[in-house]
C-alpha cells in the first residue's frame, strides 16, 4: 500500500519532471537524442519539413512545463483538502491528455506516443488509485 505523503511526493515528482522537460524540449528537438523521434515523425508524415517539425515540438515544450506547473499546484491543493472532486480533478486532467493525446497520435500514425503515454499514465494513476480512499466526500 502506498502512504498518502509518497503517492503526493511522487505525483509532485512527475510534475516536476514534465515542468523541466517543457523547458528543455525547445533545446533538445536540435540534438541528437531527439533523431529517433524525429525519424519516426517523418515516418508518418513523409512530405514534411523536418525543420517544421522541430519547431512543433519545440514550441509545444512551454505547454507541457505549464502544465507540469500547474499539475503541481492541483496536487498540493488536492491532497490538503483531500475531496473527491480533488481526486477526480487530477485523474481527469491526466486522462484528457492521455486519451485525447493517444488517439490523435495513433489516428495520424504516431505510434510513440501510445507507449510513452502509456507509460507515463500508469505512473500517474497507480498512486491516484491506491490513495482513492484518502479522499472523502466534502460536507457542506
Amino acid at each position: 500500500m502506498m502512504s498518502i505523503s509518497l503517492a503526493k511526493r511522487w505525483l509532485q515528482t512527475l510534475a516536476i519532471i514534465h515542468v523541466i522537460g517543457g523547458l528543455l524540449l525547445p533545446v533538445m528537438v536540435y540534438t541528437s537524442l531527439a533523431a529517433p523521434y524525429f525519424q519516426h515523425l517523418q515516418t508518418a508524415f513523409p512530405n514534411s519539413n523536418p525543420q517544421s517539425l522541430q519547431f512543433l515540438i519545440g514550441v509545444f515544450g512551454p505547454t507541457v512545463a505549464s502544465w507540469g506547473l500547474l499539475f503541481f499546484y492541483a496536487i498540493g491543493k488536492a491532497f490538503e483538502t483531500k475531496t473527491k472532486k480533488d481526486w477526480w480533478l487530477l485523474v481527469c486532467a491526466t486522462l484528457v491528455w492521455a486519451v485525447l493525446d493517444t488517439t490523435f497520435s495513433l489516428a495520424n500514425h504516431v505510434a510513440a506516443h501510445f507507449y510513452l503515454n502509456g507509460s507515463v499514465l500508469v505512473l500517474f494513476l497507480i498512486p491516484l488509485l491506491l490513495t482513492k480512499k484518502h479522499f472523502k466526500s466534502q460536507t457542506t
